[in-house]
């Protein structure tokens, strides 16, 4: 087992870098993906059979050299744009929504930019299956709503025509 190990340096090189492919998956980071080239290196050096020395001293400079000129351009690439930019949930506040189906404080179904979300109204208000609001705020897989502005919510009679109109089944 000894011998085989140690005329088969190659398997533990390929092992360890996928291994720290495997941990890159889940920090995604580009950390572990620097090391795991630098652990392809060695194994490449291993396959053409060269001393055990040399493999790790290329695998380190390697790892070494993606650490410290490739990581910091990678990840100015992907972090492109400005700070204040926001992104996936933060950027629906605001954003409209229609509900699918009654939503109260407890309860409710709302669409917002296409995909269906559980919803729930703040300040014990009603919003009726069609109508249209607005994302307060998210928390989790829940959606805040107001009723959008059109809507006067004050009147005990509401005429609800224009935009706000609760669609048709047809429609």
């Amino acid at each position: 087992m000894i011998e085989w190990f140690g005329d088969n340096l190659w398997a533990p090189w390929l092992a360890l870098a996928l291994g720290l492919l495997v941990l890159e998956a889940i920090t995604l980071d580009l950390l572990f993906l620097m090391l795991a080239v630098g652990a392809g290196a060695a194994t490449t050096v291993a396959l053409a059979g060269g001393e055990p020395w040399l493999q790790v001293l290329v695998g380190c400079a390697t790892a070494l050299l993606m650490l410290g000129a490739v990581r910091p351009i990678a990840l100015k690439h992907l972090k492109k744009g400005p700070a204040n930019q926001l992104t996936n949930i933060d950027r629906m506040t605001g954003m409209e929504a229609h509900a699918l189906e009654a939503i109260t404080g407890d309860a409710g179904l709302a669409e917002v930019d296409g995909d269906t979300w559980t919803a729930r109204t703040t300040g014990g208000l009603r919003i009726e299956p069609g109508m249209d609001a607005v994302v307060e705020s998210v928390e989790g897989a829940i959606v805040y709503l107001r009723p959008s502005r059109e809507i006067n919510w004050d009147e005990p009679g509401p005429d609800i025509s224009g935009p706000n109109t609760p669609r048709s089944e047809g429609a």
